[in-house]
């Protein structure tokens, strides 16, 4: 049995990122160059200002090239976790995987959560309007992975 579920990123959010760390990086940039000719009135206030544009706008453009802000496809086996995203491909034996958590982000069950820590990384994978799926990989999964309750037990 296995279960294949795939995040559907959008491009334009990622180029609207990119476009918006862009034009305040260069805002940043023209602000230090009227300060370095000495068209600042307030040269320390311009100062502030401007490591802080430019430090926005980097981190917007830094942050729409993370893989999350790509298409995931999460592949869960009788092996394990594979999980396909922009740069490669990432594979967890269910001894990476330390827990999984399943959280009900509404009243209405709508929005599902699932939580999956590993050893390196830890992905929060959305579900709308799919909560079964979400609740099968959950049992799944945590039907899989040591609990520290296990272990304790056999000591």
């Amino acid at each position: 049995m296995s279960y294949t579920y795939t995040v559907p990123k959008r491009k334009a959010n990622r180029l609207a990122f990119r476009f918006l760390g862009t034009i305040f990086f260069l805002i940043a940039v023209l602000q230090f160059f009227t300060l370095m000719w000495g068209y600042s009135k307030h040269p320390m206030i311009t100062m502030i200002f401007m490591l802080g544009l430019g430090a926005y706008g980097l981190y917007l453009i830094w942050g729409s090239l993370r893989k999350a802000a790509f298409d995931i496809t999460y592949h869960f086996d009788e092996e394990g976790l594979t999980v396909t995203h922009h740069y490669g491909v990432s594979k967890y034996s269910f001894d990476d995987i330390e827990f999984v958590t399943m959280v009900l982000a509404d009243e209405a069950g709508i929005f599902y959560i699932l939580n999956v820590k590993t050893k390196r990384d830890v992905y929060v994978i959305p579900f709308t309007m799919k909560g079964k799926l979400c609740d099968a990989i959950y049992e799944f999964v945590n039907a899989r992975i040591k609990h520290k309750d296990d272990e304790e037990e056999t000591k």
